[in-house]
């Protein structure tokens, strides 16, 4: 971000506004009062420096470098705000500009990941913070699912996006039927975490590749080339003032502690979808569990996709940086609901 904004600045400073012609200066202090100052405010700061020149009143020397130094931090403020995603595109990627040669069903089904994310995002803090008129406990475990499997959909179709759109495909067959099981879907045991025992033996050996490379988001292949990078970086970021990358430098494996919160979270919320608890569902999802719950799925989800851009596996990465600015913003919104 200091890259960004000296940047902006030095190139704004550097600017010789003293060769542009007087008629166009105006063109300045007619900008809108987000991007410039009032050029009468300015007087009063410098002590009233203004001056005559040819007749036309114009600032000195001094205002001139107050002028630009006020415009390049407006600017830098302005651009650094455009230059920090949105949670879909830290979840999804950049998005797909439609071509002729782009299968459709690709770029259909990144616009439909996106969409669904943006939608349920304000949804969850409406329901978290109480505002929906709807009991939290009756609804926030079906949004709080649905958030983690479309992320965690959404971060497969970037890193084996065969396997999701042949799911997509299939849905739009004449064979798919709605009405039951189709093994083409996309399920939280076996893509998202392996249905599989974990291997004994190196995870490369050939006993445990006689059935082929295990594919599961969160499984051991994927896991190690493609994820636990990313976890690694995010943890040696020095970041103090995160509370999220804190708890994860803090794990001596990042990528199993992940993968078993996620487990423990969307076991927790499936009870709440299913039913399964008989007692009174305001007990196991009362205002504070919520928060608590709605902090984990956040924190966990994020946590994977500011690792995802690290690794050249994943398609459509923003840099690197870029999404741990992200990171730092949603943590710092997310953490401010529940105060």
């Amino acid at each position: 971000m200091a890259s960004l904004i000296d940047g902006a600045i030095l190139g704004l400073i550097q600017l010789n506004f003293l060769s542009v012609p007087t008629r166009n200066r105006n063109l300045f202090s007619q900008a809108p009062s987000d991007v410039l100052f009032d050029d009468s405010n300015s007087c009063r700061e410098n002590k009233g420096t203004r001056v005559k020149r040819n007749g036309r009143s114009s600032f000195n020397d001094v205002n001139h470098k107050t002028f630009h130094v006020r415009i390049a931090q407006k600017l830098a403020l302005r651009q650094t705000k455009k230059a920090i995603p949105s949670i879909e595109d830290l979840i999804c990627g950049l998005p797909i500009k439609g071509t002729p040669y782009v299968d459709n069903d690709y770029s259909g089904l990144v616009d439909r990941l996106r969409a669904d994310l943006a939608e349920l995002h304000p949804q969850i803090q409406i329901v978290a913070g109480k505002k929906s008129g709807l009991p939290a406990s009756a609804v926030f475990p079906f949004l709080a699912r649905k958030f983690l499997e479309l992320a965690l959909t959404a971060l497969l179709a970037r890193l084996d996006p065969l396997r999701v759109i042949a799911a997509r495909k299939n849905q739009k067959d004449i064979s798919f039927e709605l009405g039951r099981q189709n093994s083409s879907s996309v399920s939280w045991t076996g893509d998202i975490l392996p249905n599989r025992k974990t291997p004994t033996g190196t995870i490369w050996c050939a006993n445990n590749l006689d059935k082929g490379v295990e594919r599961s988001f969160l499984g051991w292949h994927f896991g190690e080339v493609a994820i636990e990078p990313g976890l690694s970086w995010l943890a040696d970021a020095e970041i103090t003032q995160s509370e999220w990358l804190r708890k994860l430098s803090a794990q001596e494996n990042p990528f199993h502690w992940i993968k078993g919160q996620l487990a423990r979270v969307y076991s927790s919320l499936s009870k709440g979808v299913h039913a399964e608890y008989l007692l009174d569902d305001s007990t196991a999802f009362d205002q504070a569990s919520v928060q608590q719950y709605m902090q984990d799925c956040y924190m966990l989800v994020l946590l994977l996709a500011t690792a995802s851009h690290v690794s050249p596996l994943f398609s459509r990465s923003l840099p690197a940086k870029t999404a741990l600015l992200a990171l730092q913003k949603f943590e710092n919104q997310i953490t401010a609901e529940k105060k």
